[in-house]
Parts: C-alpha cells; structure tokens; sequence
C-alpha cells in the first residue's frame, strides 16, 4: 500500500481516499471516516460547487491545498493518496475516472460505471492497463438480503438455477422527486434512461447470481405512460403552486408531498435548493419560484424517461431472467423468485425474510420449506447495510486482504452493464410510438 505523509492530519497505514463528488451517495461513503476514523481517511476533496467542497473540507479537516474544483486539478498534483471515492454523475464517469486511474489511484466507482458501452469499456481498459481496482457501488450485493440468496445458490441448495423473475415497485414519491421532476428524468441531464440509473443494481444481482455465465440475449419493452399532460387532472396548471385547483387533493403536489408530509426523499428536495433547515414558509416561497423544478406539475415537466419497462434475458446456458420495473407504486419494493431443478427461492427485500423450497417427495405437500429472517442484520442504512459493508470490502482489497463474496470488481459488473444498455437498444427498436421521445 502506498504510504505517503504530506497531509497535517495522516495517521499511518490506513487507506488515505479522495472524495469526489461531494454530494448525497459521495458524503454518506464518506462519513464513515468519522464514524471510524482507524479504517480510512479523506485527504482530498474534488467538488465543483464551492459550497459543497467547502462544507466536506470543514468536515473532513482536509487542507485548503487539498481542496479541488475538477478531476483535473487533483491528478496534475503529485499523488498523495491511495484511492478515490467517484461519486460524480453517471455521465461524467469516464470523464473523471480515466485521469485518477492513470495517476496511479484504486477507485469505488459509483454505479452505474458509465451511461454507455464504450465509456464502460474505456475504464475497464484504463484500469487494466493501469492494473488499479476499481469496485463498483452494488451496494444491493452486500445487503444480508442477497448475500444470504448468493449463498444459498453457491451452495446448491436449490440446484442449477432455471428461472430467475426480479421486480422493482417505484414508490410515487421517490418517482416524483427524482424521475419525474429531478434530474434523472432527462436523458440529456443524467446520460441514460431510468433503467439503468434505477435498476443497475437489479440486473447486477441478476447477472451476479447466475456465475458468470454470460447473457445470449436480451429483450425490453416499456414506456412512458402515466407522467403525461392527458393525463393531468382538469384544470391542472403547469406548476403546483401558487394557483393549481389541485394543490391540495393530487397525491403529487408538490406541498403535500415535500411541505405537509415529507418522506425520505424530501431531504433531497431540500438539499439541491440550499433549504435543508428552512421554515414551511420558506419552502412553499421556494416551490413557487418558476426556476425551482420540483414545484412542476408531474404532468406537465416534459419527462423524456420511461416509467415502466420490462427485460428478458436468455443466458448461454438456456436459463432465462426477467426484470419488471414499475415506477408510481404506492410502497417502494424489491422481489425475487429463483427457479432451481431441486427447489425455489423466492423473498421480498422490505420484508427482510427468504423462503426456501426443495423438491421432497416423501413430504406432505411434497416440498420442504424453510424461512430465514436477515431482518436483524439489515438495519444501519436503506440499502439493508450495505453501504457500510461495501466500504468494508473495498478496503480489504486496499489492505490485501480477500474480498467477499460479493465483490463488485469491474470486470464482474460489467455483465449486468451489458444486459442493461442491451436491453435499452432493444427497447428502443421495440417502441410503439417513435413520437413519444422516450
């Protein structure tokens, strides 16, 4: 491991990371040094916006010297840390990965790698060349959840897997904030289509599950059909506030959803217009403002992403996986039923148990079946803990140790990658409507 001592602050043989990209995923990797200040240090920030660079240097006590507003500066410095934490937007991933990898820095990539084949090949390639880590943010691998399903598939409890079928329910509210209103509505903004930015992870743990074996091929369907103006209440106005005759009855104003009864996603409302400790008053004055863009009505903001698709996949060894994402349902939900030749496992990620059936013909109902509850070892954050395990494997590898099981390397995520710009290609030649600009 690189040793290197021109930070006021170093404490000796603990991995010394680079955050960049100072915003919600970057600061909660980031913390964790506080948390527990002998894994691992942050010595460098690279944040565009002042505020956010100033705030994470204040708190991480890095040094004005370290301190960056690009990837460029930071990688024309001599190299003072040993990895970086790129939590930077899907689209700039190439863009700010190539340059740290050729400095000589190991990296935790934020997932999706990049919003296209060819910048995805391109770090992998850099990293190879280089001979550096990268580790992608599958952050769902790390859960109890998955790993736990992981295991039992290595350990052949159900036998040759058959069938795999994946959902993921959207709830209204996460859909509102960052689909529909936010910035991961508009290709153009974020670099890709909702079912990469969304369900990257999904088709990660599809393709983790499967072993290595290679998908053959992949179709997809969906569309946009719900956020659409015809079918906006009558009368509706293209900003909730101050005037729509709908602002205090429609699931999705913009007052009753981020104001009145703000959930988990509200902090992000708040965080992107400076207004994380404002008054009601100041938030309502906010909404209104014609620049803010989560005072739109979800009818009217012009979405270019869809918000519901379906993708099917055929695996060389003739297995076959389907994923079903639906955005707008009432409770947010991940659900997993595996097909095996000597039983089935199937789960739900909220309700945080797993049930597994074997095939007994000396049995009553001519199966076995057995429940384990992970629920104790999910709690810590949204992703089931995994954000704190996956730190955990990253510095492992950092130190030499052997990762998990769930190791995200790059080249292992890179299949799940292929399924989902495969599937988006696919869906695109399938649209009914070339029109509908989604």
């Amino acid at each position: 491991m690189i040793k290197t001592n021109d930070s006021p602050k170093s404490i000796p043989n603990i991995p010394r990371i680079i955050l960049t990209g100072a915003g919600d995923r970057g600061m909660i990797y980031a913390r964790q040094s506080l948390e527990t200040p002998q894994r691992f240090q942050i010595v460098g920030i690279v944040e565009p916006v002042r505020e956010r660079r100033d705030f994470a240097g204040e708190l991480f006590q890095v040094p004005q010297s370290r301190r960056f507003s690009s990837v460029e500066e930071a990688a024309a410095v001599p190299k003072f840390a040993d990895a970086v934490f790129n939590c930077t937007m899907d689209r700039l991933h190439a863009a700010t990965s190539l340059p740290f990898l050729e400095k000589g820095y190991h990296m935790l990539l934020e997932k999706p790698i990049a919003t296209n084949s060819v910048d995805s090949e391109q770090i992998l390639r850099c990293a190879r060349e280089n001979r550096r880590i990268v580790m992608v943010c599958h952050v769902l691998r790390y859960s109890p959840f998955y790993q736990t399903i992981k295991q039992l598939i290595l350990d052949k409890e159900i036998g040759d897997i058959i069938d795999i079928q994946m959902a993921e329910r959207v709830s209204y509210f996460h859909e509102s904030v960052s689909y529909v209103r936010g910035k991961y509505g508009d290709p153009e903004i974020c670099g890709s289509g909702m079912l990469l930015s969304k369900c990257s992870h999904d088709l990660d743990i599809m393709a983790w599950l499967m072993n290595g074996i290679r998908p053959k091929q992949v179709f997809s369907t969906g569309s946009l059909f719900q956020f659409r103006p015809e079918h906006a209440p009558a009368g509706a106005k293209e900003r909730c506030l101050p005037d729509c005759p709908h602002l205090e009855d429609c699931i999705y104003s913009c007052k009753r959803l981020y104001v009145d009864h703000p959930q988990r996603w509200a902090n992000r409302v708040w965080n992107d217009c400076g207004l994380l400790g404002g008054t009601d008053a100041q938030k309502l004055a906010s909404l209104a403002d014609e620049s803010n863009q989560y005072g739109r009505c979800v009818y009217h903001t012009g979405m270019k992403v869809v918000d519901h698709q379906s993708v099917l996949v055929q695996f060389e060894n003739g297995s076959t996986g389907t994923l079903s994402m639906t955005a707008g349902a009432a409770a947010a939900e991940r659900s997993i039923h595996i097909v095996g030749t000597l039983g089935e496992i199937c789960g739900a990620f909220s309700g945080e148990q797993i049930t597994v059936s074997r095939i007994a013909p000396q049995a009553k109902d001519g199966c076995t079946t057995r429940t384990i509850d992970v629920s104790a070892l999910q709690k810590g954050d949204a992703h089931g803990n995994g954000d704190k395990r996956i730190i955990e494997d990253f510095l492992a590898l950092l130190n030499g140790n052997p990762p998990s099981i769930c190791c995200t390397s790059i080249e292992d995520s890179m299949m799940g990658h292929e399924i989902a710009y495969e599937a988006e290609r696919s869906r695109q030649r399938n649209k009914d409507n070339p029109k509908e600009g989604v």
